[in-house]
């Protein structure tokens, strides 16, 4: 058996009904007062904004443009440079404010949906693909954007899974539990790329190791939460880690890894200790 059959095998009934709610739960319905925005003249919303954060934008800029049913935003050329350049200045206003906040000085790219994909049917980003713009990713909630994130389920060959613990110092989810590496996806860089990258910092994996972990689907999340709209693609990896190898955070994020059996984790998503997104991860990386 497979470490994700074993991992199946040590379930009851219930207890795969977890995870297979994890996955029918990811994606949480708008809140009826969140107002769209369209990017140039798209038909489909670009970004649902809370009602707080469509005001701050008009009174920043007169180009935000009210429409019956939400905004309206472009810049007069277009192009991804030109928005990118009008979004960095209105981010910035926007953090002093207080309306944007856990500043990361990196940025995500913006795909929109005709370009990349909804659901089974999104393609991987990658630079082949023309951003809208590219934007500071703590800003990305408050735009009720869409962004990308790797992450990585990291299965022993008995089945049990190494979780990481959020450092409290965290801006998003402190404390909680969390797959054995995850991030979001910078601009310009591949999925595979920034997996090698987070595995090495989150849990010191050699990259000759992490070259080995397997794509394993993708799951969209949705929810609504302080600072604005979440919406994610988390584009999930298997990675078996040999008995030898134990997960040493690099970067001060993880406070600390545990070896959990199947039981001890479906427990733990059942009780909330787990990020949604790395639930979502775990149910995907076994179920599908």
């Amino acid at each position: 058996m497979s470490p994700i059959e074993k991992f199946k095998a040590a379930l009851s009934g219930s207890e795969i009904q977890v995870l297979h709610q994890c996955l029918e739960q990811a994606m949480q319905p708008l809140p009826k007062e969140s107002v769209p925005w369209y990017l140039g003249g798209s038909h489909t919303a670009t970004g649902h904004l809370k009602p707080l954060h469509a005001k701050a934008l008009q009174q920043l800029s007169a180009q935000w443009v009210q429409l019956p049913l939400g905004l309206r935003w472009d810049t007069q050329e277009g192009t991804p440079s030109s928005r990118s350049l009008a979004l960095a200045e209105w981010a910035k206003q926007l953090h002093d404010q207080g309306h944007v906040t856990g500043w990361r000085n990196e940025k995500f790219s913006f795909w929109e949906d005709q370009v990349i994909g909804l659901g089974k049917h999104s393609l991987e980003p990658t630079s082949h693909l023309p951003v809208a713009f590219e934007m500071e990713r703590s800003a990305f909630r408050f735009f009720g954007l869409r962004s990308h994130a790797v992450h990585v389920n990291g299965f022993t060959l008995e089945g049990h899974v190494w979780c990481g613990r959020r450092a409290q110092t965290k801006a998003t989810d402190p404390g909680m539990l969390d797959n054995i590496a995850a991030g979001g996806l910078p601009a310009g860089e591949l999925l595979q790329t920034c997996g090698v990258r987070e595995m090495a910092e989150e849990a010191g994996i050699s990259e000759a190791l992490a070259m080995t972990a397997v794509a394993h689907g993708k799951v969209s999340t949705c929810r609504s939460v302080a600072t604005g709209w979440h919406h994610e693609t988390l584009w999930v990896y298997n990675l078996l880690v040999p008995p030898e190898i134990t997960p040493i955070n690099q970067d001060g994020e993880v406070s600390e890894f545990a070896c959990m059996s199947p039981k001890q984790v479906v427990e733990a998503i059942a009780n909330h200790a787990f990020t949604v997104d790395a639930a979502c991860v775990i149910a995907q990386g076994v179920l599908n």
